[in-house]
């Protein structure tokens, strides 16, 4: 079985590289720089991904929009770690709503984050 497939959405090019550059070792990754271009990719039949990274403020589609989309598209089967400077209560509030599978701060550490990761991927495999 080949590499997890995991979709970065963020509209900042040094986050997602960063992302990328941490996850590149294990995962295979995809960018979207905003949320309209990260639909774009969720849709496409020939792409399968197997958790979304998700910025909550971006451009032409902001994370809470992705979310809604996901949902009534019905790629919500696809586990989704928020990523956002912007921790506030009513953020985390509002996206575990849309049943995120985890809620992670910027800025962000590899020893953190893979854990994390690894973590919603066993779930989502084991079918929780």
């Amino acid at each position: 079985m080949g590499k997890k497939r995991l979709l970065i959405i963020d509209d900042s090019l040094v986050d997602r590289a960063i992302l990328a550059y941490m996850l590149e070792s294990k995962y295979e990754t995809d960018e979207a720089e905003n949320g309209f271009e990260g639909i774009e990719k969720l849709m496409t039949k020939e792409n399968h991904y197997d958790l979304v990274l998700l910025d909550l403020h971006m451009p032409i589609l902001d994370g809470f929009h992705v979310l809604e989309l996901m949902k009534e598209n019905r790629l919500n089967k696809i586990p989704v770690i928020i990523i956002t400077a912007e921790s506030t209560e009513v953020n985390i509030f509002k996206t575990m709503q849309y049943k995120v599978a985890d809620f992670i701060c910027k800025p962000y550490d590899e020893k953190v984050i893979m854990p994390r990761i690894e973590s919603v991927l066993l779930l989502k495999e084991v079918g929780g």
